[in-house]
């Protein structure tokens, strides 16, 4: 398995007032590897919470994240991501393509509504764990 962090896995994680909190914890602690992520991700989360850079530049640091380079390398199928689904927001299109270049990707994020929709290299589901 190789964990893909979404925005609300992260988010969760970095505040406690969050309703998903309590959830992202257990995800951590359960978790002996490294999360995969981008740049877009951690641009969200620290727009949703405020100050939490340092935080997240931390979680990098120690290796907690991964950080994967998307552009200009992944920007055809980025577009073609967001070209299929109107409304994707390019986080999520990042989350999508990370998980179709990594192989047994499982995406933790807060957003079934949308990861449900979505599909990887055409019609496969993506494999998820949600609240």
């Amino acid at each position: 398995m190789k964990p893909i962090a979404d925005s609300g896995l992260l988010v969760g994680f970095l505040d406690p007032s969050d309703q998903y909190h309590a959830w992202a914890c257990q995800c951590f602690d359960g978790l002996h590897t490294a999360l995969t992520t981008c740049e877009a991700v951690l641009a969200e989360t620290e727009y949703l919470v405020p100050g939490s850079g340092p935080d997240l530049m931390e979680m990098v640091r120690r290796g907690t994240l991964q950080v994967v380079a998307m552009l200009p390398d992944q920007a055809a199928p980025l577009a073609a991501l967001m070209s299929r689904y109107e409304k994707m927001q390019f986080a999520d299109a990042c989350v999508v393509r990370l998980s179709e270049l990594l192989p047994q990707a499982v995406v933790y994020t807060t957003d079934k509504r949308d990861f449900l929709i979505y599909r990887r290299r055409g019609r496969e589901m993506i494999k998820l764990v949600t609240p």
